[in-house]
Order: structure tokens, then C-alpha cells, then sequence
């Protein structure tokens, strides 16, 4: 646990209550893919979780050599979620955003993450929420470049300086 007090902004006893309730869903002391995508399910049961949480799941276990992720990659995580500061955060979306691992987002891989965030959140997606257009939108404002492509750098200032943005790909930052 020492280990975890130097790299996040836990207490100990926070550290403690996360593992007591880590144990108690992940006796083995591993989250695996199907549990994650269960505590999600349960606390959006009107949406479909599935793919939202495949998404999360890559970005919480970058090095994909395992199906399950530990305690400690588990707190770190939650540690930037919650106590991140707001680049911390949104390079955290961004990661999430760049499903290949390019260090750039294209249309699809941000269209791919959007439909699925709205699917779990079971928010219609027709007409003006239709997640491509979102996507359109938000590529026509951020791309600086216009190479299709939005690199971290556009990523963090394009959320940083549009509220509805922000809100659309990084809504709890």
C-alpha cells in the first residue's frame, strides 16, 4: 500500500476501503473484462455497456499483456478519474479516444468511442445526435491542422477552450 500512497492522492484508509471492496467483487484479486463491464452495467442499467467499457478497460490496462487488471493499476486509474488534475484527465479521454495507440485520433476511432458512450448512457442517436455529425463538428472545430487526424495537443486545447467539447468527449472533466 505504501507504494500506492506515493503514487496517488489516497489516504491510507481510502486505499484500505477501495480494497476491501475490490476483494469483495475480485476475490482473486484481479479484474477481469466481465466484471468490469457488470460494475458498469450495473450503475448505467438503461444503456449498453458492453463496448463503452472495452474502450475503458484498454485504457486502464494500456499494456494488454494481461485480460485482468490489478489493484494497483486499478487505483491509479480511479486516482486520475477522481483526483487528476484537468490535463491528467483529458489526456486520460485522449488515450481513451486513440484506440490504436498512434498518439492521434481519426474520425472513426473517435466516432467508435462517442456511439459507445452514448450507448451507454442509451441516449438516441438520431438526427442532430447523431454521433458521426458530433464527430464532424468536433473534428471541423479542433482539427487545426485539417489532416483529419487530431493530435494530443489539439485534443487538450480543443477541450480546454470549448465547453460543449468538453462536455460531448470529456463530460465529467
Amino acid at each position: 500500500f505504501d507504494d500506492l500512497l506515493t503514487k496517488t492522492k489516497f489516504s491510507k484508509q481510502e486505499i484500505l476501503d477501495w480494497w476491501h471492496g475490490f476483494l469483495a467483487d475480485c476475490p482473486t484479486g484481479l479484474l477481469d473484462k466481465k466484471k468490469f463491464i457488470e460494475v458498469y452495467q450495473y450503475r448505467y442499467p438503461n444503456g449498453k455497456a458492453k463496448n463503452f467499457c472495452n474502450h475503458v478497460f484498454r485504457t486502464f490496462n494500456p499494456d494488454m499483456k494481461t485480460h485482468a487488471i490489478d489493484f494497483q493499476r486499478f487505483m491509479c486509474a480511479i486516482d486520475i478519474t477522481l483526483n487528476g488534475s484537468t490535463d491528467e484527465k483529458l489526456e486520460w479521454a485522449f488515450t481513451m479516444y486513440d484506440v490504436n495507440g498512434d498518439q492521434r485520433i481519426s474520425k472513426h476511432e473517435m466516432s467508435s468511442v462517442v456511439q459507445s458512450m452514448f450507448d451507454l448512457l442509451g441516449k438516441d442517436k438520431r438526427g442532430g445526435n447523431n454521433p458521426r455529425r458530433h464527430v464532424d463538428q468536433i473534428f471541423s472545430r479542433i482539427d487545426v491542422n485539417q489532416d483529419n487526424y487530431v493530435s494530443k495537443e489539439e485534443f487538450l486545447r480543443g477541450c480546454k477552450a470549448d465547453e460543449q467539447i468538453r462536455t460531448i468527449l470529456a463530460p465529467h472533466y
